[in-house]
């Protein structure tokens, strides 16, 4: 795991293997867990609060309680077990809360959280962060994913990037990286011809994506920071839609250099080069099974564009989507049981999500413009998407139900990609 530049003292209270968990994976939306999380006390520490909350909220599973509620009452206790009344937090039916400090050292910052259960009372988990300023909003983060790991047994997707596509002013288009909640946006890419398709690799710290550079569509790959640009293909025909296999190996593309656009398999550098698929019609936007022995993709076999899915290596392959057409862009979920594909039904297109055997059809986006290429958060509980609901293209993210749609990008945007905790 990249080191960020800052260091953790775990200080904390770990949580057994028979913990209780709080909140199922799937539980519904419309019961969102209530949770209060207090200003810090100290500088910076309604900074820090304030992206825990932003976090929480944006994850759809947290009915995140306004602090001005709360907010004389937090300041007027301390932020140890001992010290707070939690007969008070009980009546406001918070069923977690947050509470801790910020202290300023030297250039640094000393933050110490907390997360407690009102209604035991108890402490589920301590932790304490020494960053420096430009690594407070990690330390947030990755607070918000202690707190979704206490309580779900599984941490969130807040300390994650998602990597896009967008245009400058010349309307060149380049890959960008944010954070999950849009924070920290920064060009990748800069190319003078248009990049596009981009997939973070499993360990974050590389990107491959697609570029018109010297006139033809070709497989490039990038570090995360911008540096050690590669070509990875230079035959002829175009090569798009790139995807990294899950063990961060192989490069899973679309080429059409026999004529048709086919799959085909290489190396993380470029090399071993086969084709594992060649099928009337074209094939393209693979992704893998999260084992690595699966992958799913749109084809034109049947006709129209629908999904289907084979063996990684090559095989026979298995239709799963029988209805609507121009099925497309489809995304293996990480826990294995879904994947969510767009496809275009009354005019525009929109997030479909079925089972692996192509069963249980849902609908996750309706009379929004259109919805594009979704791709999974590294837990599975979260999806992002592109749509052009109000206007321009827009990175946005929803759970997996179709609920809670957020825009996170801050201007224009298309063809997410979600990369891996860090």
């Amino acid at each position: 795991m990249k080191r960020i530049s800052f260091f953790l003292l775990f200080t904390f209270i770990s949580i057994s293997a028979h913990a209780r968990i709080y909140i199922p994976v799937d539980q519904a939306s419309e019961k969102p867990f209530p949770i209060a999380i207090a200003d810090l006390v100290g500088s910076k520490g309604d900074d820090v609060a304030n992206i825990i909350r932003n976090d929480l909220d944006l994850s759809g599973y947290f009915n995140v309680i306004d602090p001005h509620v709360f907010e004389v009452r937090a300041k007027q206790e301390g932020i140890t077990l001992e010290s707070i009344r939690f007969s008070y937090w009980n009546v406001l039916e918070t069923q977690a809360l947050v509470k801790g400090s910020v202290e300023a050292k030297r250039g640094e910052y000393d933050i110490t959280l907390r997360l407690f259960d009102p209604s035991t009372p108890s402490l589920l988990v301590e932790k304490k962060y020494t960053v420096t300023k430009k690594n407070l909003r990690m330390a947030a983060h990755r607070f918000s994913d202690e707190i979704m790991a206490a309580l779900t047994g599984i941490p969130g997707p807040f300390t994650t990037q998602i990597t896009f596509t967008a245009s400058d002013r010349k309307n060149t288009k380049n890959i960008y990286l944010m954070d999950f909640d849009g924070e920290n946006m920064s060009r990748v890419t800069n190319m003078k011809e248009s990049s596009f398709a981009s997939s973070l690799s499993p360990n974050g710290n590389e990107i491959v994506f697609t570029s018109f550079q010297g006139g033809q569509a070709n497989i490039y790959g990038i570090k995360s920071n911008g540096s050690h640009l590669q070509k990875l293909t230079s035959s002829r025909g175009s090569k798009i839609t790139p995807t990294w296999s899950p063990d961060g190996n192989s490069i899973l593309y679309s080429s059409a250099e026999s004529g048709e656009a086919d799959l085909y398999r290489m190396s993380s550098k470029g090399k071993n080069v086969k084709r594992i698929a060649a099928i009337p019609g074209i094939d393209l936007a693979p992704s893998f099974s999260p084992d690595g022995q699966e992958i799913v993709f749109a084809s034109e076999q049947a006709g129209k564009l629908h999904l289907f899915k084979m063996p990684s290596t090559g095989g026979a392959s298995t239709r799963l989507t029988y209805v609507g057409y121009q099925n497309d862009m489809p995304a293996w979920s990480p826990r294995a049981d879904k994947i969510a594909f767009c496809g275009r039904d009354l005019g525009a297109f929109d997030i479909f999500i079925m089972n692996p055997d192509g069963s249980n059809i849902q609908r996750l986006t309706l009379g929004t413009g259109d919805n594009e290429h979704p791709r999974f958060s590294p837990d599975g509980r979260l999806i992002t998407f592109s749509s052009t609901r109000h206007g321009g293209s827009a990175i946005y993210i929803m759970r997996t139900d179709g609920s809670n749609q957020r825009k996170v990008s801050k201007g224009n945007g298309i063809l997410p990609s979600w990369g891996p905790r860090r």
